[in-house]
């Protein structure tokens, strides 16, 4: 019984926390690129990854870094199949193009609640990841592309295998399409 006041202000003080969050206008820091499993953005000062998502942010060209004014958005009753909290766009600060020539690393499959899917597809003998355009280095390359592409089969009929595989690209922006596509330079299938 003693402790209960010491209950209750501890409750009443998470409400107002939430509350006193939600409206408010923050600034996050937008990478060069997206990953089909987020969208790569950082809440800032401290550069650190959020686990969630950025609404309405339609202007954003990959192969650009961005800082954004963004509003915390907490609604009253969360989604059960989705985030307590995401964030939506405001405007951009700030906008510079990423020269940077290092790879890195998408994953080529996507997973939601009720299906892990391939990320990858293939048009008119494109390659694309969501809009963006996936150029092959060499040849070695898009048979590995294409060996992506023959798993979609098994993937639909074996949630547990393609719950554990891992399909992961090495990537740099493709100089010749920076701001639409990427140029693979390995595909790892493990």
């Amino acid at each position: 019984m003693r402790y209960l006041p010491l209950l209750l202000l501890m409750i009443l003080s998470f409400g107002c926390k939430k509350d006193s969050e939600n409206g408010q206008v923050i600034e996050l820091f937008v990478d060069h690129y997206a990953d089909s499993g987020g969208q790569m953005i950082y809440t800032l000062p401290k550069k650190t990854l959020i686990t969630t998502y950025l609404e309405g942010f339609d202007e954003r060209e990959l192969g650009n870094t961005y800082k954004v004014k963004a509003e915390v958005y907490i609604p009253e009753v969360p989604p059960q199949d989705g985030p307590s909290r995401w964030y939506k766009f405001v405007k951009v600060i700030s906008k510079a193009v990423y020269t940077g020539t290092e790879s890195f690393n998408i994953s080529l499959k996507t997973s939601s609640i009720f299906s892990t899917t391939i990320a990858v597809r293939l048009e008119n003998q494109i390659f694309y990841y969501g809009s963006y355009i996936l150029r092959p280095e060499n040849d070695a390359v898009k048979k590995q592309l294409e060996d992506v592409l023959a798993l979609r089969s098994k993937f639909q009929t074996d949630s547990q295998y393609a719950a554990q595989v891992l399909i992961d690209a090495t990537v740099i922006h493709d100089p010749n399409n920076r701001s639409n596509g990427y140029l693979v330079k390995l595909v790892k299938i493990q």
